[in-house]
């Protein structure tokens, strides 16, 4: 699979939801927030840190890089305001006590953004032009080697294109994919994926995506497993998280399904790179070890993820499986695909 995750942070209430997903952040919820002014009309990303110097990091993946292993690919859209501190902004790839990789620094009271290569030192490999106060989309290759590559496109134009050695010898892993956040700057971040150049489909740049999220809005061809209260799709439909009513099963084969709205009637079926089940999902059962699968059913015919998932004892946590294409058919997915299906999971 060469599309690892995504996420359009439309879920999100808090930083405890946030937490979730990310769970080796050290952002403060005082400047952390998912108000809706993302660039579809949903929900973002927010950074609102006025006045207290803070170096905070959000770690978006892991990964398990290692040397002259595969390219590793990274999008998101962001937005930010001037920062009039002086402090900046660093994206990294990766953060680990070796400094192997790369890193771009927005620097402070400009729109010019430096690119630094990292491996037995550090050594400016160029530099963009990116704007304040704009939605742009970020995109980045890597590659983490003594023949290494780091790639960067702003808005689908490439803007850096380098090839060397950014391998330090010491380098542990695996390592994160990180920007770490400082004072008296505002940010905006949206429409996020992770994947790297394994496969013969989305093996490279995205370009500027969106991910749109759809919720259930009735109940589908089964509902084997037990509501917390009222209806089984009841349990589940809710546009941010919410713990407080779920849905419940213990026998292997167990399934929900659940049929859903159409999908937006402005994507472009070309455009359509995937599609997620996202759950979150416990263990409460300890002396079994229950996973969780995705279901797809689509016509009569039920499809699953190529592996179930562990889940955690206890604690909800984010378990997403992706289709990269119509597992119908193993061809890209479109709007009426899309729209002519159930999706769940199943106990396994």
């Amino acid at each position: 699979m060469a599309l690892l995750s995504a996420d359009g942070f439309e879920n999100y209430n808090d930083k405890a939801d946030f937490d979730l997903t990310y769970p080796n952040n050290n952002l403060s919820d005082t400047y952390l927030s998912f108000p809706l002014e993302g660039r579809n009309g949903g929900r973002c990303m927010k950074w609102d840190c006025d006045h207290t110097y803070l170096n905070q990091v959000w770690r978006m993946g892991t990964s398990g890089w290692a040397v002259s292993q595969s390219i590793n690919i990274f999008g998101f859209a962001f937005k930010c305001g001037l920062n009039d501190n002086g402090a900046g902004s660093t994206l990294t790839l990766p953060v680990t006590g070796s400094y192997g990789g790369m890193s771009i620094q927005f620097n402070p009271r400009s729109t010019t953004a430096t690119v630094r290569r990292w491996g037995v030192s550090q050594q400016i490999i160029g530099y963009f032009e990116y704007a304040y106060d704009t939605w742009q989309y970020l995109e980045v290759k890597l590659k983490i080697s003594n023949s290494g590559i780091i790639q960067i496109r702003l808005n689908e134009q490439t803007v850096i294109d380098w090839t060397g050695d950014n391998y330090y010898q010491n380098e542990t892993f695996p390592i994160t994919f990180s920007i770490a956040l400082h004072d008296d700057q505002l940010w905006w971040f949206d429409d996020f994926y992770r994947g790297n150049d394994q496969g013969s489909y989305n093996n490279d740049f995205l370009g500027d995506i969106r991910i749109d999220v759809i919720n259930p809005n009735g109940a589908g061809n089964y509902t084997d497993l037990t509501p917390s209260t009222g209806n089984n799709y009841e349990c589940v439909d809710e546009t941010l998280l919410d713990d407080s009513d779920y849905v419940e099963g213990i026998n292997v084969g167990d399934k929900d399904s659940y049929s859903y709205p159409v999908v937006p009637t402005d994507i472009d079926d070309a455009g359509i790179k995937a599609v997620m089940i996202k759950n979150h999902a416990q263990k409460t059962a300890e002396a079994n070890n229950i996973k969780i699968d995705a279901l797809l059913r689509t016509g009569s015919t039920d499809y699953n993820s190529s592996a179930a998932q562990n889940l955690s004892d206890g604690e909800f946590s984010p378990i997403d499986f992706i289709f990269e294409k119509d597992p119908s058919d193993s061809n890209p997915w479109t709007q009426a695909k899309i729209n002519a299906c159930e999706f769940g999971m199943e106990v396994a």
